[in-house]
């Protein structure tokens, strides 16, 4: 499986490209790791189609290669007024998702000069940099490796089950090693999905930054 099958990018090797959310939302789902439903739309129009078709609330975020949270991230949106105020806002293409609930992880990876490449795991959100729960491994990473990182981070007590929030371990290092394999094989210079939501129905990635090299 190659990013090049997945994009259609050409010639992309030995240069560093940021993808913008949608890219790196079909990168996941090429790779097996659960992605909400998003839908792009530039549009006004295709803005109340898609809204027709999602229930609120919804959160309206820019189909960008920064950080969403620079721009701006429109959560909780009640009503086709409220979406639309939100796209003018941000005045470009934009990602248009169903809220979901579930407690925020953070699944990451850096291609470290020193040792290659790490993977980080932990709680997430717009907060991850200040809480700073967060393990990290350098690849790859065993069941065993991956337990001690829950343990770790607050993330065993929440998959126990912590008011409220509980997710499966199991599918969390599914989704690990299904990322793992992404960024072994397409030559990541950095990456992260935040958050994954995390409930005990599912685990879904709803925003992810990819940077190729």
């Amino acid at each position: 499986m190659s990013v090049k099958n997945v994009l259609n990018f050409e010639n992309y090797r030995g240069m560093m490209k940021a993808l913008n959310l949608k890219e790196s939302l079909e990168l996941l789902k090429a790779y097996d790791i659960p992605v909400a439903e998003t839908y792009f739309v530039d549009s006004e129009d295709e803005l109340e189609r898609v809204a027709e078709k999602l229930s609120y609330p919804v959160v309206v975020k820019p189909n960008v290669p920064e950080h969403k949270t620079e721009i701006g991230v429109f959560k909780s949106l009640k009503n086709l007024g409220e979406v639309r105020d939100a796209f003018k806002s941000i005045n470009s293409e934009v990602a248009v998702q169903r809220m979901i609930g579930g407690y925020e992880i953070l699944l990451g990876a850096k291609n470290d000069g020193q040792f290659g490449n790490v993977i980080a795991l932990g709680s997430g959100g717009i907060f991850a940099e200040l809480f700073q729960d967060v393990s990290f491994r350098i690849l790859p990473v065993g069941r065993a490796d991956f337990y001690e990182m829950l343990e770790e981070t607050k993330l065993s007590k929440i998959a126990e089950g912590f008011r409220g929030f509980e997710f499966d371990a199991e599918d969390l290092f599914r989704i690990l090693k299904n990322f793992e394999m992404l960024v072994n094989e397409e030559n990541v210079i950095e990456a992260d999905i935040n958050p994954l939501m995390a409930s005990k129905n599912h685990i879904v990635a709803v925003d992810a930054r990819v940077i190729l090299g």
